[in-house]
């Protein structure tokens, strides 16, 4: 018995939502939809009620389970076993061609499988090459993704091949609560009657649908449409140049929805606000000089002059003054410049007004095989608990039999072979060993900068919280941390490494500030404790934090502060470990001492004030 769908007129507001749909299933060049919404909000039902609207084009659905033969095809066995011949099995991909894909919980496929998807949706074919079959197969489909972001999301590249984007929120009105719940439960008594009374409007909102497609080729971009799409996405600091394409096609959607057969300014304003948000970017700002070298005399007019001790520095422009200094920091007392800090210890509050931080790893697959736990990342496990993904020859005895594969390996060549009265004659060239993949937790070493610059315009604040927030998203995928502080002329270890995350957020409140920055010394601990945990743990996935302005001027050894750090930054690069530099340094004269460290280190750069905007830390390799 097949249940009825709910209709998608009697979806209850989100409005968004449904144009973005709409505008995907009129124009496939749009580029498909990307759904983002919190559980409960009905984003698959609004996705499935698409069926009764969308005419000729069939509603495809993925399941999340399937593998890479039955999406892609693989070798039709029946033929194979009866003729003694290779000929392809089309998948589910194939069968999409010029229908709609839909892909629920898009964020939880594996990134290379979403990625083959997504290509394949693009450029409208694919290539099959497998078990000695080479086939290309046309995959012309509207992609059509949900998902729930407190699940994980997708990264940006990922993201920016979908070409609109919808966020889903709750209805907060009681009223519009009220009648959700009233369809909700007239539905599930009487679907047949309850469909019936939507039946006009579904049919109304069919053929709006099929009126704007018989419009679409007739719609023409003018050149002063393609010159306001430019000017859009260039005041969007957009990356790339998707966006532009996109947002004329979308806009083309718009004005066949609307019964035109010409574009308006107020058709890309409104595609706008599908393309353009989650491609939006801040302007890229140009890199501070790099200060000289201590040992070399530095060119005239580049150092800003040394004030007295007893006078303020000067203060900037008003204007600059707004740019570079967020207005909530109080200013510092008049005589004690910020890089200079305070010798004077003090212990800061924790900023819980600090939004959450997702920290993506967006790291290189994983060849190695790990244990362990967890919900960080996917990795491959030679235990049988991970999800099978694929199939392989094996490299001696076959533990984890993948029959699936075996049998597609050996039904070629049953028409040659001795049955003795078997169904299939099995080799052992043809068996095939499962490759599973698992989830598992990372390894989180925060190095935290103490030093009494840190202290300086209650920056050690906003420092504690964004530790904070990152801690918490580590504990929500089950990740180890640990936490180095260094300050005065050491690093001292605050937390070995350790599952407790509720220990790191005490020992972070009670850190006080105060003293010189050793840099090295913090980054050389840092080594010392992933190199001993390395020995306990050889499959642990390290990824170290390091939370400072850069400004070393200090050293056990008594040597240059700056120059003992870059070593150990060097090393720590050459070790291959994972590493992310977060810069604190807020003067309105920025040096970039922590840029450079970065840079050494191989380190993924973010400022604070990025984090706090942007709420998602990408750990991935500085190539720079």
């Amino acid at each position: 018995m097949q249940r009825m769908i709910f209709p998608f007129a009697a979806i209850v507001g989100q409005e968004t939502v449904k144009r973005a749909l709409l505008i995907a299933v009129v124009n496939p060049k749009a580029g498909g939809v990307l759904v983002v919404g919190e559980k409960g909000t009905a984003k698959s039902t609004l996705v499935r009620s698409l069926a009764e609207i969308t005419g000729e084009a069939r509603l495809i659905e993925l399941p999340l389970n399937a593998t890479e033969d039955m999406v892609f095809g693989g070798l039709d066995m029946q033929y194979a076993l009866e003729q003694g011949k290779r000929r392809f099995l089309p998948g589910i991909l194939a069968r999409a061609n010029n229908q709609l894909l839909y892909i629920d919980e898009i964020n939880l496929l594996r990134q290379e499988f979403l990625g083959s998807l997504l290509d394949a949706a693009a450029t409208g074919v694919y290539r099959v090459e497998r078990e000695g079959i080479s086939c290309l197969q046309a995959a012309a489909c509207t992609l059509i993704g949900t998902m729930n972001p407190e699940e994980g999301t997708l990264s940006p590249q990922m993201i920016d091949r979908f070409g609109l984007y919808a966020a889903v929120s709750r209805e907060k009105n009681e009223t519009d609560r009220m009648e959700i719940m009233r369809r909700i439960l007239a539905y599930e008594a009487r679907p047949a009657e309850f469909c019936r009374q939507y039946a006009a409007a579904n049919e109304a909102v069919k053929q709006q649908v099929a009126i704007a497609r018989s419009l679409l080729q007739a719609i023409v971009v003018p050149e002063a449409m393609i010159l306001l799409a430019a000017q859009m996405c260039a005041k969007a600091h957009s990356p790339g140049h998707r966006a532009e394409l996109f947002l004329l096609e979308a806009a083309r959607a718009i004005a066949a929805l609307a019964g035109r057969t010409y574009l308006l300014p107020a058709d890309l304003e409104e595609a706008a606000c599908y393309v353009l948000p989650q491609r939006m970017r801040q302007e890229e700002q140009p890199l501070p000089p790099e200060p000289p070298e201590q040992n070399e005399p530095e060119p005239p007019g580049e150092e800003p002059p040394e004030q007295p001790d007893n006078q303020p520095p000067p203060e900037p422009p008003a204007s600059q003054q707004e740019r570079e200094q967020p207005a909530e920091q109080p200013v510092p007392p008049a005589g004690q410049p910020e890089s200079q800090g305070s010798d004077q210890e003090k212990v800061a509050d924790i900023d819980t007004t600090f939004p959450f931080i997702r920290m993506a790893l967006a790291l290189p697959q994983d060849r190695q095989e790990r244990r362990g736990s967890g919900k960080r990342s996917l990795t491959r496990t030679d235990t049988k608990q991970g999800r099978y993904v694929r199939s392989g020859i094996p490299h001696g005895q076959v533990t984890d039999l993948a029959f699936d594969a075996t049998l597609r390996a050996a039904a070629p060549y049953q028409k040659f072979r001795n049955t003795a009265q078997c169904a299939i004659a099995i080799e052992r060239e043809d068996l095939r060993q499962k490759i599973r993949e698992k989830r598992i937790g990372s390894t989180f070493l925060f190095v935290v900068d103490a030093s009494g610059s840190m202290g300086a315009r209650e920056r050690m604040r906003a420092v504690k919280g964004a530790v904070c927030a990152m801690l918490q998203d580590a504990y929500q995928q089950r990740d180890q941390v640990g936490l180095i502080a260094f300050r005065r002329q050491t690093a001292e270890v605050l937390l070995p490494i350790t599952r407790s995350v509720d220990l790191a957020q005490k020992c972070l409140r009670h850190l006080p500030t105060g003293g010189k920055t050793p840099l090295a010394e913090g980054l050389t601990a840092a080594l010392k404790v992933l190199a001993f945990r390395r020995q306990k743990d050889r499959e642990m996935k390290p990824v170290l934090v390091l939370v400072t302005d850069g400004r070393a001027n200090t050293t056990a050894t008594g040597g240059d502060g700056m120059a003992d750090a870059l070593k150990v930054a060097g090393k720590i690069h050459k070790t291959g470990v994972h590493s992310v530099v977060i810069d604190t340094e807020s003067d309105f004269v920025k040096l970039g001492l922590a840029r450079t460290v970065a840079r050494e280190m191989g380190s993924a750069y973010y400022s604070l004030r990025e984090l706090s905007e942007h709420n998602i830390m990408h750990i991935v390799k500085n190539l720079s």
